[in-house]
């Protein structure tokens, strides 16, 4: 279903609609958006925003939650699991593309894009314990 913004010009496509969330495809970028950012509109849905605006919000969110994630990857920075259950081990060292973990004495170098940062400031990687181990120990 076409979206439309407050000028009438076309904003996305929506892409699907599941838990609470309407992803929003600009063709650029995509959105989740609250099923209350909609409204009924004659050739299909409107928002409040226009392509040019959506789309420069969700680079913005983006561009700011890369900028936490590369500032919470410290050496002595404790990294968990994706659930947060279990704690893999510390940052000893980063660079622009990597980061290396001390896991019980063994230095794990990952990929930036492997970690994210939670709500509560702390680091996790994008895999569970089990993945962690499994892909450290060449399998899968």
């Amino acid at each position: 279903m076409k979206v439309f913004g407050p000028n009438g010009g076309e904003v996305g496509t929506v892409e699907s609609v599941a838990g609470g969330a309407v992803v929003l495809d600009t063709g650029k970028n995509k959105a989740a958006l609250s099923p209350e950012a909609f409204a009924k509109a004659e050739n299909g849905l409107s928002i409040t925003m226009t392509k040019l605006d959506l789309d420069t919000a969700v680079e913005k969110a983006a561009a700011d939650a890369k900028a936490r994630l590369l500032a919470g990857l410290t050496p002595g920075t404790e990294v968990k699991s994706v659930t947060g259950a279990a704690v893999i081990g510390t940052i000893e060292a980063k660079d622009a593309e990597y980061v290396t973990v001390d896991h019980d004495g063994q230095a794990v170098k990952l990929p930036v894009a492997a970690f994210m940062t939670q709500a509560d400031g702390g680091v996790t990687i994008t895999m569970t314990e089990d993945e962690f181990k499994a892909a450290i120990a060449g399998t899968e």
